[in-house]
């Protein structure tokens, strides 16, 4: 069993106490974040999306990816996040393009 010290560490949104904080406050509170910054205004959740994203643009292995999102399966990670962005696109044509001038 996780102690309150080792639960808040692993927690992005937490009280000073380390308890969760609840999901209304911390999507309203991003919402008035994102509205002064002048930004679209995106769940939290998008944050998960783009860093996931981001790490496997990266090259980071996609089974790391997938147990830091706590995913079950690899398979739930590569059907949600790896759609083929126009980096992976370049990256994995500019490995090919090394592979065959060899």
């Amino acid at each position: 069993m996780l102690r309150i010290h080792e639960l808040k560490d692993n927690i992005v949104f937490h009280q000073h106490d380390g308890r969760w904080l609840r999901t209304n406050v911390v999507r309203d509170y991003f919402k008035a974040v994102c509205k002064r910054a002048n930004l679209p205004v995106l769940s939290p959740h998008a944050l998960r999306h783009s860093h996931a994203v981001h790490l496997l643009e990266a090259g980071a292995n996609i089974k790391y990816v997938s147990e830091r999102l706590g995913h079950a399966s690899v398979k739930i990670t590569a059907d949600t996040y790896l759609h083929v962005t126009k980096k992976i696109e370049d990256d994995a044509l500019a490995l090919y393009e090394r592979y065959v001038q060899k």
